[in-house]
Order: structure tokens, then sequence, then C-alpha cells
């Protein structure tokens, strides 16, 4: 017995060690001539550090050679990133320099290339480094969680209160990425001796934020559609020439549109002539067909930036602040492009829109690029993500707990002590007294219906055709109970007020609050997660739910809309299942004992 208990406690120090080994980042690389280095950085925003935020590295060295020396292999010349970019045949121009066979760069043009295509057209970049998938992207640590292998997309690593945090990187030029903008904050060249880096976010020399000031929470700001954002880009006297003017270009994601620049602006498509979304469809197809094509195509689209903004920023000693208002669109549009036909050469011209719904999880930003005057350098700054989320109702008999239709209602939130109605313009317009409130000047919320406010259309709420029990004419009546909102921005200020009452029942003028929220949050398994008011409803009923075609838990949930004030139904476990199987066990019980005297 000793024995095996002394064997068991050797595996297990083995296996320890081992797992220790692993964590620490001891690998085994690919190649034996790769080289790693364990790197920390220290990141502030002018000298005061940056806390719990994440911060990414990416090698860069195979891109950076390639370019350097003009060289690229087949396999990256005929890929479709380089197809989809070129200018010319087998020739890309970015930021003004040529990409491509033959074509040499110093040092400062190599990385003012990566920089661009970093922002710009991550897919090219990725293809160029022979890293499609994003392997070589991988998480800062804190030194006491030192270190672990992740993706992007993965955990919940972040900088500690000094503003370090840790990774073991492959040597060669390297960019430290912000994890909240996914945007460059710095290219350095890393050697195996290289111990730690420090970074200041604000010494690049161009910052981009909101004018309110640059939040440094990773967490993205959500806003209504159509509400007017305002950003400041400051540029630094030394990215500036005092004689010749410093070009500056904004490359917004799909559905953010600039409206206004305190210096004039030109706009320049960014959308290539054809355009290969990875989609196969019959181009005689149905109208009604293509449009769900087209709409397929638009939400691939939208993670784009599909335009740039280009400013002249005239010869100046002094720094320089620009004032921008913009827009988050519920939809925009790219009209009569080319379409390729997923992997055939033939092409069809559509019109494309780039609708927010489609994605509605997309958080959506913007970059500033300019090239340094002194040192030809390109250097990208990012701005804080935007994005829109909503809720969705369901019309209940709260006192029969049964599903009800045809009440009408108005959307409605309070600002300041004021309250306002949402009309039948698109605008919020004030009100003094809900009570003298004509419906028909307003936008009216029926049953059955998804409403995108900041858009004129109003798409009635698909059935789920797929659904093993699916009845059309029953699924029909059920989603008339059903209201669908999306486009509202975080707050609790939100109410609807009922102007019509479903037959055999009393208008209800007590204006129903409710809350719009959208977080990240980490999974037990170290994942990011986007949990929104759409996704998690606060007051649901676990009967109703089973009865909505496109319910799913933690997805798409149901907050209960009563057209009775008596009372609210809230989902109980206790009750809903554990009260009555403890009722059955005990009956059970009851009849055996029964039995027992019996016999």
């Amino acid at each position: 017995m000793y024995k095996k208990v002394t064997f068991l406690v050797t595996l297990i120090g083995v296996m320890g060690l081992l797992l220790f080994t692993f964590y620490e980042g001891h690998t085994v690389s690919a190649s034996d001539k790769t080289l790693t280095t364990n790197l920390s950085i220290k990141v502030t925003s002018s000298g005061d550090p940056i806390q719990n935020e994440a911060f990414l590295a990416g090698n860069y060295q195979t891109a950076y050679e390639a370019i350097m020396e003009g060289k690229f292999s087949n396999q990256v010349t005929n890929s479709s990133a380089w197809r989809e970019s070129q200018n010319t045949e087998h020739v890309i121009v970015v930021a003004g320099l040529t990409v491509g066979e033959g074509s040499k760069h110093t040092d400062n043009e190599a990385q003012t290339i990566i920089s661009t295509l970093f922002s710009t057209n991550f897919t090219l970049l990725q293809s160029i480094n022979e890293t499609n998938n994003g392997t070589d992207i991988m998480s800062f640590n804190p030194p006491s969680n030192f270190v672990r292998f992740h993706t992007p997309n993965g955990g919940n690593e972040t900088t500690d209160l000094e503003g370090r945090a840790s990774a073991k990187v492959t040597t060669g030029l390297t960019a430290i990425v912000d994890g909240s903008s996914k945007g460059i904050i710095k290219l350095i060249m890393v050697t195996p001796d290289m111990s730690e880096v420090k970074v200041d976010t604000n010494s690049l020399g161009i910052s981009l934020s909101f004018a309110s000031g640059n939040s440094k929470s990773s967490q993205p700001i959500t806003v209504e559609l159509n509400q007017e954002l305002h950003y400041k880009l400051k540029v630094s006297k030394k990215m500036l020439n005092p004689t010749t003017p410093t070009k500056i270009d904004l490359r917004p994601d799909a559905n953010i549109v600039i409206d206004e620049t305190s210096l004039p602006n030109t706009v320049t498509s960014l959308i290539p002539p054809i355009i290969n979304p990875g989609v196969t469809f019959d181009p005689l197809a149905s109208p009604e067909q293509l449009s769900k094509i087209a709409d397929t195509i638009g939400s691939v689209l939208i993670s784009w930036q599909i335009n740039m903004y280009e400013l002249t920023i005239p010869p100046t000693h002094s720094d320089v602040s620009i004032d921008i208002k913009a827009h988050l669109s519920p939809v925009v549009y790219v009209n009569n492009v080319s379409i390729q036909q997923g992997t055939s050469t033939n092409t069809t011209k559509m019109n494309v829109p780039i609708k927010a719904f489609n994605s509605p999880d997309n958080n959506f930003g913007m970059t500033a690029n300019v090239i340094s005057q002194t040192t030809g350098t390109q250097i990208t700054s990012s701005a804080p993500k935007v994005n829109t989320t909503g809720i969705n109702f369901v019309e209940v008999d709260a006192n029969k707990n049964k599903m009800v239709r045809d009440a009408v209602y108005i959307l409605g939130k309070n600002v300041g002590g004021k309250k306002y109605l949402y009309d039948s313009q698109g605008k919020w317009s004030e009100i003094q007294d809900l009570s003298t409130v004509s419906p028909t000047s307003y936008t009216l919320l029926r049953g059955g219906n998804q409403y995108v406010f900041g858009d004129d259309d109003v798409s009635p709420i698909e059935l789920n055709n797929t659904r093993f029990n699916y009845d059309y004419e029953r699924d029909t009546k059920i989603n008339q109970s059903l209201i669908k909102l999306f486009g509202l921005g975080e707050g609790k200020d939100y109410f609807l007020y009922q102007v019509a009452a479903p037959t055999n029942y009393s208008v209800d003028k007590i204006p129903i609050d409710f809350s719009i929220f959208s977080e990240n949050v980490v999974s037990p398994n170290g994942s990011q997660l986007t949990k929104t008011s759409m996704k998690t409803a606060s007051n649901q009923s676990f009967k109703l739910n089973g009865l909505i075609t496109d319910y799913g838990a933690g997805t798409n949930e149901y907050n209960i809309l009563a057209v009775t004030p008596q009372k609210e139904v809230h989902f109980s476990a206790l009750k809903s299942i554990i009260f009555p199987l403890l009722l059955f066990i005990l009956g059970i019980v009851v009849i055996g004992g029964i039995l027992v005297r019996l016999v």
C-alpha cells in the first residue's frame, strides 16, 4: 500500500512539473531556427499606467522580409486576398507605395505598408505573412499569470496595476496591438536579448478619441442608431511639417458614416472593382432570392472599411485638433458592385445593403492614419468602439400567463427630467403630457414586427421553419404577440406607452420602463461573450418561452409586455420544477407506505 501511495505521489509530481513547464511557455517550436524571448511591456498613457487592459503581440517578420526584398511566393500572389486587392496584375498600392514582385522597400517603407495593411486589409497582411489563421497573434498576460497562448478572441489577459504584462514572443518585427481597438500602437524589432518595452499610447503623435474624453475601458460604447457621435483627432506637431501640407485619412468601419469634419475632406471608395464574398448563387434567381443573397453579402461587408475620408493639414508649427461628427447608420449601400460568384470567374452587378441588424453583435470603429513628415513612418490610431442593441417583447395577459395580440405602443425615453417620444419622422420629440398624445404623430409599434430605429423599413418577424414542430398558421399567430426593437443605446430611461389595447382589455396608461445594455463578459473557459438586452430577458415566462418560434436561451430571449398591470410573471425554478418534483416524490413515498401496510 505504501509503495502504491509513493508511486502515485511521484506520478502526480511529474505531471505537475510537466504542466508547470507547459504554462511557462516551454513549447516545442515548429522550427529549430525559430527564436523566442520572454518579453515584458509596460503600457502607459501620458505616463500613467494603463491597468486591466488587453494587449496582443503579432509577429510580422515574414511579411517584413517579403515586402523589403520584393519577393512573394506564388501562394501569396495567387491568393484571393492578393487578387482582390491588386491594382494591376500582381501589383498592389499601399499608402502610395507599390507592393509586388521586384519592388524593394526600406525599413520605414516596409513598416508603413504593414501598419497600413493591418488597419485596412488585415486579410491580405495575414496572407503575405503566411499566417492566415492568426495563430502568430498572442496575448500578453499579467506577470503573475505568465504565460498562456491565446488568439485575439481568447481569454481575459490584461495588464496589472503598473501597466505591465508579459509574453513569450517570436523574434523579429512585432506589432504591439491594443486588444480593445485591435489597432497597432507600436512596431518593434524583437531581439533575443530584449526583456522589456515601454509603450506610451499618447506618445505616438496622433490620437483619435471621443470628444468627451478617451475612454480607457475595453467595453464598446452602446449608442442609438443615427445618434450623433463626436470624435476628436489630435495630431502632434512632431508629425506635421512647417513648410508642406500633411495628409491624414480616416477609415471608419462600414456603418459609421462621417457627416462633418472641421477640415475639408475628400471621400474615396475602398471597395475593390470585384468582390468575392464566397457566396455561390444563381444570377438568374428571383428578385426575392437575389435580395436575400445581397443581404448575405452585406453581412460579410459589415466588417469592412468601405470609404476613406482624406483631410489635408496646412503647414504648421503647432499641434492640430480636428473635430469629427459621425453617426452609426442602420444601413449603408454599395451600389452597382461586381460580385464574383463563389469559385466561378463570372460576376454579377448588384446593389448590396450593409445592415447593422444583420450582425447585431458587431462593434464598429474608426482608424486615423498619418505618415510622419520626419521619419516617413505611417502611424495609426484607433477610436473606441461603438455598437448598438435592442430588446424583445412578448404581449402577455399576466393574470392568465397567456399570449395576447393587437396591443399598440409608442416608444419613449426620459432625458434630463424631460420626456421624448419617437415620432413618425424617425426623430425624438419632446412632450409635456403623455395623456394628450396623438398616436398618429408617432411610430406605432405592433406585434409581429421587427423595428430598426433610424430605418424606415419595418420587417415582419420571420418564421422559424426549421423547428421540428413547425406549423405555419399557429406560428404566425404566435409571432403576432412579439415585438422586436433594435438600434437603441445603453440606459435605463426607455419606456413603452400603450395607445391601443387588445380586444376585451383596457388601455394601460402607466408607462412600462425597460433597460438596454451590452457588455463583454468572460466565460468560465476564458472565451469572450457578448451579453445584451436582446439575448437576456430580465422578466420572462418559462411557460411561454417554449412557444416562441425563435426563442433561444441566452441568445434571443423575450421580456413580458403585460397588458394587465396586476402582476408580473417571473420564471422560478423553485415553483416550476423543484416544487412539483418534490410533490411527485412525496406522492410516491406516501403511496409506497400505503402499499407496504397493505402487504
